[in-house]
């Protein structure tokens, strides 16, 4: 059998300029604990008392912070400029900068904030920043900063409706596309006079809220010159598409009064696709008609995916559908069926050819025989599996367990034994079924010395170091992604072990998984702020390994991390979740920091305690609603009792399904790491029950 992929390999490959805290002065240092020591150094550079300091950062002076540290003097300073800025001392900025060596990796960032400071207070932006930036570029070669400084100028020219100077500076290389504003300057400098030019149409046939600064000016051109017949049903068909039936509206007028009869029935339909859809008018097989059918039954599917798939199926064959469109609409009904682990959407699944590259199609076909626990159509469905796919230990090991449930223990216990020698969760598993020990074990990276000593003196690295020591470490990380973009596996591997030496240990974690170095547990898995976690899992009665694995999925150990959706720091919290934390702890008015390691760490394992009891204490269904809420988990219930890795590789949401099983995963070589041994999976995987006692909030 082929060798199985393990899933605990570190698929966050992080590098957006999002998250950390690098560790200086020991394990579990943080934000305002950096702050402080870089003040203190400033305040030994100043001759003020030793005693003074020391009391402070309860240790000597941090001069010697770091062996052989060249920048100490100008990170002083560098840091001194930024915070004038940040309270807008310029005079105060511009007196530290001048302080700062131009030698410094970090020089060209304070040119870099003084020229976003520049074009942001100005009034009147024009040719003096347009020259500036030509200066920054010629200048400085970190095109990341040339391109938010780029974005920044074209943003306020925009907003002042410098339109020719706009268009001059769009012109760059390295300039932001920003359609609508482009338009309006074209519009403004008299190059765009009607919707046949092709960006304003594509514009104008985009169903959404575009920027005040071009709408006007797509009213004035439709004003001007009415736009084509094709173009107004291309713009009904594409806004009914993306649900924004006011956009097809819209048109109506432009339309003849049949028509304009059959696009109203079809706007108002949306409320009541049913009565549409079981019409007499809807029958004929024309165009209109069966954009109308496809998306009047997926409107109606959302509130009666059984209803609205059975009418589907009646009526698919007797339109001339295109086959992708006809494909997508068989493909959108099952899937949502499968969402909602209806019982027919295995049925639907089956009920057309999927293409042979549709793997997600062809994957749900076996979590809906899964969740069914059909182990015959379990079988089968892994089988239609690519051959490469079905090597894969998480299709592996359901093939073992099918192959168990069939009264065929040899040919699974062969199974698990392949499987048992991987350090992953469904490895895990596998050693629990044959009662053998997890193959966990620390491999450290022997790193090419001529290449680790390369990168201690890349210029871009040593910059990167920089960033994290000055405290901005999302510099860091993009500046260490950029360097490593095109690294070899024995380059990524030397880079792994050097993050470790400069205590970057989330680059090392990303560096680690990028060489495919799966077992190098203490660099993909570091024990970091054990006193918090001690501390916290004490007193809220969970397991440390526990918030250690919850915390290492969340962020990588990544302390100033912040999600899209507004989620922070080492546990990933949202602002609401903590002010509930907050005031379940009796903080009602707490407003703190999130980034703050200790307070975190100790909202975030109040919360893991707080969704365990809602679930009965039960860990699994606790883990999932950590990641997706209570409310959620409490629908994916099943409506009689189900084996625990049933159910967890069932779990509609990819993102939950993937979450729990690597924090369980991660949870057992924190244990190995803890105590050498870790608690079988077996013992934490309690039958998910069809009712769990729930109490309290869905928050």
């Amino acid at each position: 059998m082929a060798t199985r992929s393990a899933l605990v390999a570190d698929n966050r490959a992080i590098d957006e300029p999002e998250f950390t805290v690098a560790v200086f002065w020991g394990k579990g240092s943080n934000h305002m604990l950096r702050q402080l020591s870089l003040r203190a150094i400033a305040a030994c550079r100043h001759s003020r008392p030793l005693w003074m300091i020391s009391v402070l950062l309860l240790s000597p002076c941090p001069l010697m912070a770091y062996q052989d540290d060249p920048f100490l003097t100008d990170r002083v300073e560098f840091v001194k400029a930024r915070d004038a800025l940040r309270v807008g001392d310029r005079e105060g900025f511009y007196r530290q900068k001048a302080l700062v060596s131009s030698d410094y990796p970090l020089a060209d960032y304070l040119e870099f904030e003084a020229l976003s400071d520049q074009f942001r207070l100005s009034e009147s932006p024009g040719k003096k920043e347009i020259q500036a930036l030509n200066d920054f570029e010629k200048h400085h070669k970190d095109k990341v900063l040339l391109r938010r400084l780029t974005r920044l100028l074209q943003e306020r020219l925009a907003e002042t409706e410098k339109w020719s100077l706009f268009l001059g500076v769009a012109k760059s290389t390295v300039a932001s596309p920003m359609p609508c504003s482009t338009l309006r300057a074209r519009f403004e400098t008299g190059q765009v006079t009607s919707l046949s030019d092709a960006a304003a149409l594509d514009l104008w046939l985009q169903p959404v809220d575009h920027h005040e600064r071009c709408v006007g000016v797509l009213k004035a051109l439709e004003a001007r010159q009415a736009p084509s017949i094709k173009s107004i049903w291309e713009r009904i068909f594409t806004a009914m598409e993306k649900d924004r039936p006011e956009y097809a509206e819209s048109m109506l007028g432009y339309l003849g009064t049949r028509d304009r009869k059959r696009v109203q029935q079809w706007i108002t339909g949306l409320e009541s696709p049913e009565a549409v859809l079981t019409g007499n008018d809807i029958k004929k097989d024309n165009l209109l008609n069966r954009r109308m059918v496809v998306d009047l039954v997926l409107a109606w599917s959302k509130d009666d995916p059984v209803a609205a798939t059975e009418h589907w199926l009646g009526v698919r064959d007797n339109y001339r559908f295109f086959s992708d469109r006809l494909y997508d609409t068989n493909r959108a009904l099952a899937m949502r069926g499968a969402y909602r682990r209806l019982p027919e959407s295995y049925a639907w699944l089956n009920s057309f050819e999927a293409r042979p590259d549709d793997l997600e199609l062809k994957e749900w076909r076996v979590r809906t025989a899964l969740f069914a626990q059909d182990w015959p159509q379990v079988l089968r469905s892994i089988r239609q599996l690519p051959k490469e796919e079905q090597a894969e230990d998480h299709w592996a090991y359901w093939e073992a367990r099918a192959f168990e449930q069939a009264g065929h223990s040899e040919r699974a216990t062969q199974i698990y034994q392949e499987l048992a020698e991987l350090q992953s969760y469904h490895g895990f598993l596998s050693a629990d079924k044959l009662a053998s020990p997890y193959a966990i074990k620390n491999v450290p990276i022997v790193p090419d010395t001529q290449i680790l000593q390369a990168l201690q003196q890349n210029n871009r690295l040593i910059r990167a170091r920089e960033f994290f020591r000055a405290d901005i470490a999302w510099e860091g990380r993009r500046e260490w992604t950029q360097v490593l973009a095109d690294a070899s596996l024995a380059e990524y591997a030397a880079s792994a072990v050097l993050a470790r030496d400069w205590e970057l240990h989330d680059r090392a974690i990303f560096s680690a998984a990028k060489a495919e170095q799966k077992q190098a547990l203490e660099l993909r898995f570091p024990m970091l702020y054990t006193e918090y976690v001690a501390k916290a899992a004490k007193t809220h009665r969970v397991e440390p390994a526990w918030v250690f694995g919850v915390m290492r999925r969340e962020s990588g150990y990544m302390s100033d991390v912040r999600s899209s959706a507004g989620a922070m720091g080492l546990m990933q919290l949202m602002p609401r979740t903590a002010k509930y934390v907050a005031e379940l702890q009796g903080k009602p008015d707490w407003e703190g920091d999130l980034t703050d390691v200790s307070t975190n760490i100790d909202f975030g394992t109040f919360y893991l305690r707080h969704v365990r009891d809602k679930f009965d204490d039960r860990l699994v269904l606790a883990t999932a609603s950590y990641n997706a809420g209570p409310h959620r988990v409490q629908k994916w219930l099943p409506d009689k009792p189900m084996d625990a890795d049933v159910w967890i590789d069932s779990i509609p949401f990819t993102e939950t399904r993937r979450y729990v099983r690597a924090v369980l995963a991660y949870m057992a070589i924190y244990e190995w790491h803890l105590h050498g041994e870790p608690t079988p999976l077996r013992n934490r995987l309690d039958k998910i029950q069809p009712e769990v006692e729930r109490t309290g909030s869905d928050v």
